[in-house]
């Protein structure tokens, strides 16, 4: 299974050597493409061997060049300021959020005992769930879902005939894959999120993809979910992004 360092600087499109002789910006065609089908990440911002690094979207790559050269930027809270300045003027609607990003320690435990009620979403799972629509609003349903459900990677937990819970693995980039998790409120605190986040976890560890766990640092249940699993923050980032 790939390392973090490798799949990250894949992932920011970072070059190795670049970094080494203090470039900072660097031009990434992954901050185009839609992540969970919703959101584009316009800028990653974040500190690599104690300096601020950008990933940035290649439209954007030498006007934000210009646009911070001679800039001390030294830390996130600098780049929440810079990256605001600049798409101001250049996006219409977007956010500018910190962001956690973890990934396993090596002292996972792959027990599986405790995910009993989390289950894989199956097609037919999904048609008894849906049963009552009309035809046409249950084929788009599938449409959107069909991808996610052959290859296996989105588990639920099913109480009253609804989803009350449930993680996918939304995205595999650079063999690192983003789980993606969601639990009803009135159903949160009950386990149900750690029974599908760990489902996700094997599902990517079978395939010796490395789960990744990216979490807005304000949503404190949700880092306390992905840390009591095993995961570490392995970054702080602040992030642009718009939603399709």
């Amino acid at each position: 299974m790939i390392d973090f360092e490798s799949y990250y600087n894949d992932y920011l499109g970072i070059g190795q050597k670049e970094l080494e002789e203090g470039k900072r910006v660097f031009s990434s065609n992954q901050r185009n493409i839609p992540l969970n089908h919703k959101f584009v990440y316009k800028l990653i911002g974040t500190i690599l061997k104690d300096k601020v690094i950008f990933s940035i979207a290649p439209e954007f790559y030498n006007d934000f060049r210009k646009f911070i050269y001679g800039r001390n930027i030294i830390d996130l809270d600098d780049v929440v300021e810079v990256s605001q300045e600049f798409f101001n003027s250049r996006l219409d609607d977007y956010s500018v959020r910190q962001m956690y990003r973890l990934t396993l320690k090596n002292d996972y435990n792959h027990s599986d005992h405790d995910s009993v009620q989390a289950v894989p979403l199956t097609q037919s799972i999904l048609m008894n769930l849906i049963k009552n629509k009309d035809e046409e609003e249950k084929m788009l349903i599938w449409t959107k879902k069909k991808e996610e459900i052959k290859e296996g990677r989105k588990f639920v937990v099913i109480k009253k005939d609804r989803i009350v819970s449930s993680a996918k693995i939304s995205d595999v980039d650079f063999s690192g894959g983003n789980i993606a998790v969601y639990t009803d409120s009135e159903y949160r605190k009950l386990g149900y999120g750690k029974q599908v986040v760990k489902k996700c976890i094997n599902w990517c560890l079978e395939k010796e993809i490395l789960p990744i766990y990216l979490v807005d640092i304000e949503n404190r249940p949700s880092v306390s979910l992905a840390e009591s699993l095993g995961f570490e923050i392995m970054s702080k980032e602040v992030i642009v992004s718009i939603t399709l």
